[in-house]
């Protein structure tokens, strides 16, 4: 299974913090992995709204349908914060 997402305002060590708290394993500065699921993740075009401008990341998850499915609803609620 694969899952594509774009994530605004939030750093890339945050997002990578989360995923290890998750269980998985840094594999570079780009790619996170854990037993059954890899994710990786590059910059995208910042995105502005009025005078704020926000950071884009854009998120490739891959793994097993059942257990990408588990991180990833986990990871949302991670990805649940202030201003973000």
């Amino acid at each position: 299974m694969r899952v594509e997402r774009e994530y605004h305002g939030v750093p890339l060590w945050v997002m990578r913090d989360y995923l290890i708290e998750l269980g998985g394993t840094m594999i570079g500065e780009d790619c996170v992995r854990g037993e059954g699921w890899n994710a990786t993740f590059r910059e995208g075009e910042p995105v502005t709204l009025g005078v704020l401008r926000f950071g884009t990341i854009q998120g490739d998850f891959d793994g097993d349908a059942v257990v990408l499915n588990r991180v990833l609803a986990a990871f949302d609620l991670k990805m649940i914060r202030a201003g973000g």
